[in-house]
């Protein structure tokens, strides 16, 4: 009884054995009984890891590339651009001419001079000036007193500010204004003065003729005859 029982065994391990042979030279593995388990943990975290790593690195980029595009689209600064008109063609944003200072007028010696014969003309156009702020102007009367147009001559060497600003002062003021320039003088501005805008000239004033008046006859003595 104990040897069928031993030959029993015997092929049961023989079996086995050739069962487990033939799985491995197929590929197919058993497992091993009593062998630890690996463990998938190390890879998770690895694998988390690296998905981490690549969002933070995208990111990144995608500051960097939108910096770049807003430094790109931001317009640069510069002073009279070129804008398109309404008829599509370009025009260039014109500067204003400047406006003197009041320490430049101060320097400017002016000369009015009345050339109409209208009293008060001179001194009317000395408080004109002087609300601009020029404060060194001189008044007097010219040699002709029957002038209609505003002559002004003006200093080779005057800024052209305030030639502007003079000039458009004057052409609002009087009906006719003519400009010349002067290499010398001790004024840098001399205004020989016209009619006003609305104003008319002074009427010259001429005197009567007198006639001669004629002598009257005498009557003729009447002699008495002798008798």
């Amino acid at each position: 009884m104990n040897e069928d029982q031993n030959q029993e065994k015997q092929g049961v391990q023989e079996t086995q054995g050739s069962s487990f042979q033939q799985g491995s030279q197929s590929g197919v593995s058993f497992p091993t009984v009593g062998a630890p388990k690996k463990s998938g943990g190390g890879k998770t975290l690895l694998i988390i890891g690296i998905l981490i790593l690549v969002g933070i690195l995208g990111f990144v980029i995608y500051k960097s590339a939108s910096k770049e595009s807003d430094a790109l689209s931001e317009p640069t600064p510069f002073d009279n651009l070129t804008s398109p008109s309404q008829d599509g063609t370009s025009s260039t944003t014109s500067t204003p001419t400047a406006t003197p200072t009041a320490a430049d007028k101060a320097k400017i010696a002016i000369q009015v001079q009345n050339g109409t014969g209208i009293s008060g003309e001179a001194a009317y156009l000395q408080t004109q000036l002087k609300n601009l702020g020029y404060t060194d102007v001189k008044v007097g009367n010219a040699g002709d007193q029957n002038s209609t147009t505003t002559q002004v001559t003006f200093s080779k060497t005057l800024d052209s500010a305030i030639v502007s600003e003079l000039t458009q002062k004057l052409n609002s003021l009087y009906q006719n204004v003519t400009i010349s320039t002067s290499s010398s003088g001790p004024f840098n501005v001399v205004v020989v003065t016209g009619l006003r805008k609305g104003s008319t000239a002074k009427p010259s004033s001429t005197p009567a003729a007198t006639g001669t008046p004629k002598a009257s006859p005498s009557p003729t003595p009447i002699t008495p005859s002798a008798t």
